[in-house]
């Protein structure tokens, strides 16, 4: 009986998410890599990102074969609106950042940590809201998680409880996922569930201005406009194993390169004849909204950054706290809360991490204003 390529890779991706869970002989190989592509310090992404890709190969291929498609819609349009609702996930992400700050009387351009009971960040630029969520969820379903696994859960209580409710949407953005991968080549099957993996885990810790979340809505554009372009230049793609490959006659290096010299000729000679302006420009708007969030992520970091002093509100402050070694210009205490305007001489991410350890056990949580020019 022969085994689906597809079936076989995806549960030798969720045995190694398995494996990386509940053992750490991984993590010196796994962990530095996908560190530069999920941008997290807790393995909780490896484990998520190679179980969600292994879940996509598996669920697109079976929905596949058994032509579940109750909706009878395209790949097409279940990739348009998994484009749509990471955007609105994100959407969601940030009004929800905005609208703690404003009840906790927070600056907008601060970044939050919740100290009790475990430490947890968050910012507009870096949102951890649905992964608090989610790690609610998590906790309650596995009470006992391994060490190097971060949930996130602490600032659970600081969420409303309707964006609790739409985490829903995470649910649809995972099935949308699904069905957008199948009846692809594979090739374009493979990018789409990186891009969609990256996205998933993107969106949920880190929000639409992260890196995975970023490339998650990036590749959703690039397979849509790009799509038939990365089929004419990939050999693997589905029509090539089906009709060009012969199991008692391996293609030899001649033909390999004569084939591709005329799919390429024939791309170019397609350009000619067919790609008019509003042909590029649909080839080109991935690239270009990938180049305009960057630019609307950066131009946030740095037209709100607070240069003169750090802002730091300290809530529920109940032991004593001395900040003196930061540099302190002024000290106000309010009902619940103090705040200090520290000397600007700081790197941000620096004093960020200093301000977590020494406020650990003594205050509920505190914020920082940003100043990305600290990094200059």
């Amino acid at each position: 009986m022969k085994i689906d390529k597809y079936y076989l890779c995806g549960t030798i991706l969720i045995i190694i998410a398995c494996s990386l869970y509940f053992t750490s002989f991984l993590d010196m190989l796994v962990r530095p890599f996908f560190q530069i592509i999920l941008m997290g310090s807790s393995k909780g992404k490896d484990v998520l990102f190679f179980g969600i890709f292994g879940l996509f190969l598996i669920l697109s291929r079976f929905c596949e074969r058994h032509k579940l498609n109750i909706l009878n819609k395209s790949n097409d349009f279940y990739l348009k609106l998994t484009f749509t609702l990471l955007i609105i996930i994100g959407l969601i992400a940030i009004i929800t950042e905005i609208y703690i700050r404003l009840k906790l009387n927070f600056p907008i351009n601060s970044t939050f940590v919740v100290i009790d009971p475990s430490m947890t960040s968050t910012s507009i630029m870096h949102s951890h809201v649905f992964k608090s969520v989610f790690g609610f969820i998590v906790s309650v379903i596995i009470p006992n998680i391994p060490a190097g696994i971060h949930l996130g859960n602490s600032l659970e209580p600081y969420i409303p409880n309707f964006v609790k409710f739409s985490f829903i949407l995470m649910v649809l953005l995972f099935i949308t996922m699904v069905k957008a991968c199948e009846n692809r080549s594979m090739f374009i099957r493979f990018l789409t569930i990186f891009f969609f993996s990256c996205g998933i885990i993107g969106i949920m810790d880190g929000g639409i201005f992260s890196t995975p979340g970023v490339g998650g809505v990036y590749g959703c554009l690039v397979i849509l406009f790009n799509g038939f372009l990365l089929d004419k230049h990939s050999r693997f793609n589905s029509d090539y194993y089906n009709d060009n490959i012969k199991d008692d006659k391996p293609e030899g290096i001649t033909s390999i390169i004569s084939r591709h010299s005329k799919n390429l000729s024939n791309v170019f000679k397609t350009s000619k004849t067919d790609f008019n302006t509003k042909q590029l420009i649909k080839i080109l708007l991935p690239h270009l909204i990938l180049i305009l969030i960057i630019v609307i992520r950066f131009s946030l970091i740095f037209a709100m950054a607070q240069t003169g002093y750090y802002e730091v509100n300290i809530i529920n402050p109940h032991d004593s706290i001395n900040l003196d070694d930061y540099g302190v210009l002024t000290v106000v205490e309010e009902n619940n809360r103090t705040v200090y305007h520290l000397s600007s001489n700081h790197n941000e991410m620096i004093l960020l991490n200093s301000l977590a350890n020494n406020l650990e056990s003594k205050c509920d949580g505190f914020s920082i204003t940003w100043n990305a020019y600290s990094y200059l």
